[in-house]
């Protein structure tokens, strides 16, 4: 082999190396582009033109195709019933707001907070802004009262904790 042809297979492989490291750099680069980010948001949504849900955020990112809101960083979700009265709180440490199905998927240290004390803590949680709606497929701790802790796996709820199901409970209740 010359000198030239060593050359010449040396600098197409470094070619070729650069033009994939490139294109993949690009291509992840391209599906991380979000159309807007804000920080220290609050959101409000509707239904019917009446408030239902305030949610307050440290990070958002928002994607107008697919109409997505992606929320980060001390999620709170504040549910309100028809007649604007605060029923319960949503904390997280994600969530995604799906505009397209009017729903708020919350994921990490997931806590929900009715006005009357009741507490779910679940690792995620979906609510449903048609049907006012809570509901989660994952394991959960539900406290009722002070002496009334449930666990089980799979919720659904009114938005403030009155009228629940656990799909597969397991767990102890007083009958003081």
């Amino acid at each position: 082999m010359t000198f030239d042809l060593i050359r010449k297979l040396i600098f197409l492989s470094l070619f070729f190396s650069i033009s994939c490291s490139k294109n993949d750099f690009t291509d992840n680069f391209e599906k991380d582009i979000h159309d807007q980010l804000s920080t220290n948001v609050e959101i409000t949504l509707t239904k019917k033109g009446n408030v239902t849900a305030k949610i307050k955020s440290e990070v958002l990112k928002k994607n107008n195709q697919s109409l997505q809101l992606e929320l980060f960083d001390n999620v709170n979700v504040d549910l309100f019933d028809e007649n604007f009265q605060q029923k319960s709180l949503i904390k997280s440490q994600s969530a995604m707001v799906n505009e397209k199905e009017n729903k708020i998927k919350a994921y990490g240290s997931v806590v929900v907070i009715s006005n009357d004390g009741k507490i779910l803590m679940t690792d995620s949680l979906t609510w449903d802004n048609n049907s006012d709606k809570i509901y989660t497929d994952a394991n959960l701790e539900f406290i009722t009262s002070d002496s009334d802790t449930l666990y089980g796996t799979g919720f659904k709820s009114n938005i403030d904790l009155t009228d629940w199901n656990i799909l597969q409970p397991r767990g102890r209740i007083s009958n003081d």
